[in-house]
């Protein structure tokens, strides 16, 4: 069983990104990204059901992940019709994979260290940039709360792999740092707009971080967290 749902990982894996290809390449279709988006989440709920089916320990961790990326499934409709309800919907994901990573270690001293020097970098891009430009006065403070939360989400993950490295650890900090990228191009595109890669590099990289923190999950209830 343990081979059938890694199987079924890499192939759903596989399969978005090769949808995310087909995505960028037909001028970043609306459909499609749902498509892509809607796949990862049902990833999630995948493996979400065979963490309750097998009886895994902490459950919760795969409670927390799998409302995550439906979470974000979400977001990636609603930022299409509107930007602070999708951002909103983003960043209410993002809080339940920081939640899901205190489910795998509690919050310490050095998280808040390192989730608090990623912010104040996110800070100082934000107001002193000058290449950004927000003509609604309130998608500044929309970023700032968002900047503050994908910090903490980084950090976190950053903070979990130093104190105990694992597969699982290992993965969830790549996929979130993919994710913190993604976000910093997503930015650039919309704020700045200068650059016609930066809408590549946010998508390139934001389906394989959400494949990933979908992969944790069965990564974690099949090898019980062993390196």
């Amino acid at each position: 069983m343990k081979k059938i749902m890694l199987a079924v990982n890499i192939l759903i894996i596989s399969a978005v990104f090769y949808m995310n290809y087909i995505y960028q390449s037909n001028g970043f279709n609306f459909t499609l990204k749902c498509i892509c988006s809607a796949t990862f989440a049902i990833l999630g709920v995948i493996n979400l059901l065979h963490a309750f089916a097998s009886r895994a320990e902490n459950l919760k961790f795969y409670l927390a992940m799998s409302i995550g990326l439906i979470l974000a499934f979400s977001g990636d409709y609603l930022i299409g019709y509107d930007f602070i309800k999708g951002a909103a919907t983003f960043a209410l994901g993002h809080i339940f994979f920081v939640i899901a990573y205190c489910f795998l270690e509690r919050m310490q001293k050095s998280d808040y260290i390192i989730s608090g020097a990623l912010f104040a970098g996110c800070l100082i891009f934000l107001n002193c940039c000058p290449f950004l430009t927000f003509d609604v006065p309130i998608y500044r403070a929309v970023c700032t709360v968002y900047a503050l939360i994908i910090s903490f989400m980084l950090g976190k993950a950053l903070g979990n792999l130093i104190r105990n490295r694992n597969s699982v650890t290992i993965i969830i900090a790549f996929a979130s740092f993919l994710f913190f990228f993604s976000d910093l191009m997503l930015v650039l595109d919309w704020f700045i707009g200068a650059w016609e890669w930066t809408d590549n590099a946010c998508m390139g990289t934001y389906y394989p971080a959400l494949c990933f923190l979908a992969l944790s999950m069965c990564i974690k209830n099949i090898t019980k967290n062993k390196i």
